[in-house]
Formats: structure tokens, sequence, C-alpha cells
């Protein structure tokens, strides 16, 4: 299965508001499509069941501390999925709190004390101690990623990063499968709205070419997006807080994009960012 949902972003309850009434006939359905891809593996074996964590910047050097805090937040015993957010350490603002600190000039204050292989070695602790089955990246390009798999002992087992049809990444997607890194897309249908009022990026979603396929087959762009995802052997998480667009989102497994379509799309690709923190962190992180 490659499939999931973000909830990133909603109020928490909007989120539940909106996810409760469709989980159980989402969660009948995936049992049906689990039974059925069982025996051709699923994301590579692994198969995550709790809601996936992600430290913090501010956290790099309290790993432990803020795993165990999100562990009590959520009622659970361990994770199965813990991830680190973004490549950098900043300063700390206390143990799961997601709070910037920034300097006079508003500009993110960086703790250049800590590296990522330190962080790593503490993730691959959470793992020794039974608190986390697997860890994993998020944000991380081609030589971030190559450098953890050179120094690590546990292999992160998912990159987590923003990949659309117009940010379409074909060199780091490939580079994680070919090492064995599930590759999660965690900005699917390119942030749409919300990235566009943010950061004025443009959506992926209005594209003519886009739009023609959507026609083609009967279905929304949407769809086809996540379809295109899917095929491209990514996971796919997107948002929303409307059930009707959850219920859409998941339709998407009744059909196949023809090769000619894939390449079709592969031809829209624009290299555009749309996720773009440094409006709030005063520094471009992916400079």
């Amino acid at each position: 299965m490659r499939y999931g949902t973000s909830s990133w972003a909603p109020s928490r309850s909007a989120t539940a508001t909106s996810i409760a009434p469709p989980i159980t006939r989402m969660k009948r359905k995936l049992a049906r499509r689990l039974l059925k891809q069982c025996g051709r593996g699923l994301s590579r074996g692994r198969n995550f069941s709790s809601p996936p964590r992600r430290l913090w910047n501010s956290d790099h050097g309290h790993v432990i501390e803020a795993c165990k805090d999100s562990l009590k937040k959520l009622q659970l015993d361990y994770l199965d999925l813990y991830l680190i957010h973004f490549p950098v350490a900043t300063k700390h603002t206390g143990v799961g709190t997601t709070a910037s600190a920034l300097d006079d000039e508003g500009v993110l204050e960086i703790d250049t004390t800590i590296t990522l292989e330190t962080t790593w070695r503490a993730m691959e602790e959470l793992v020794s101690m039974g608190l986390v089955r697997s860890i994993g990246i998020s944000n991380y390009d081609i030589f971030l990623t190559r450098d953890c798999l050179a120094y690590s002992k546990v292999k992160p087992a998912v990159n987590q990063i923003e990949t659309h049809p117009y940010f379409q990444r074909d060199s780091l997607v490939k580079f994680c499968q070919k090492h064995g890194i599930c590759v999660t897309a965690h900005t699917p249908l390119g942030g749409a709205v919300a990235n566009t009022e943010w950061f004025g990026s443009v959506s992926c979603l209005e594209d003519p070419v886009l739009k023609g396929l959507a026609e083609k087959y009967k279905r929304t762009v949407a769809q086809v997006v996540l379809r295109w995802g899917i095929q491209r052997n990514t996971v796919v998480i997107p948002k929303s807080s409307k059930v009707k667009r959850l219920e859409e989102n998941f339709q998407v497994f009744d059909f196949s994009l023809a090769d000619e379509d894939m390449a079709l799309i592969k031809s829209i690709d624009q290299g555009q960012r749309t996720n773009q923190p440094a409006k709030f962190w005063g520094i471009n992180l992916f400079a």
C-alpha cells in the first residue's frame, strides 16, 4: 500500500471531525486491499500502523525525551516510525514544542554544536530501547541521504520529501529507492491553496496537461496526480480537512495511467518547490 493521509496544518478539532466519518469505510477498504497485496510485499516489507511522528528541529539534542513526549501524548508504548523533520538542529525551545527561535534579525537560531550524525545516533538508540520500530529522515537531499547511509548502523526506512508533478525530483527519488529507502511525498498535490496563499507558489492542479488527463480518465485532477505518485512507487499522503476530498483522494486504486501519460506528466516538471519555510525562518535551508 502506497497511500496515507496527512493531518498537518488543520486544527486538531477540524482534523478529528473530518477524519472520523470516513475512517471506518477506509479501514475496510484498506483491509481488503492489504490482503490482496500482502503476497507482493507492502512498501518494501514495511507496514506502519501507528501514526508516524517527527523530531522537531529544536529537539535534536533531546531525541529520547522528545520521542517519549510524543508517546505520552499519543498514549502509545512505541512508534512504528519516527522521522527527523528537517536536517537542521536549532536552539532548544522546550521538549515537544514546535517554536522556532529567531535572532534579532529574524533569522533561525541554528545550533552548531549538534551534527546530523549525532542526532541519528540518538535515533538509533530509540530503536535499541524499543521505543521505535523504524526510523527515517525528512527533507533530506541526495547528499545528506548519502551521508546518512554512510554513518548509519540502522538505515533510514523512509525519506519524506516534497514531490509532485511540478517538483518531481527524479534523481533523489531513484537514489532513495535504489538504496531501499521508501520515499513518502508529504506534499503530493503541490500544497494547493494553502501553499499558494502562504508562499505564492503555483499549484500543479491548474495545469492544462493534468486537466486534460483528468478529463480523459474521468477523474479529478488530484486523483490523477495521486495515481501518478503511486505509479512511480512513492507513498502519497495528501492532506484535507474535507470529508468529500478525503474520500475522493482514496479512490485512486481502480485505474492506472498509461505509460505515455506518465511520460507526459514527467514533461511538465518545473523544479518548483512550493513549501518554503524560509519565509518564517529568514534563511533558505535548501540553498
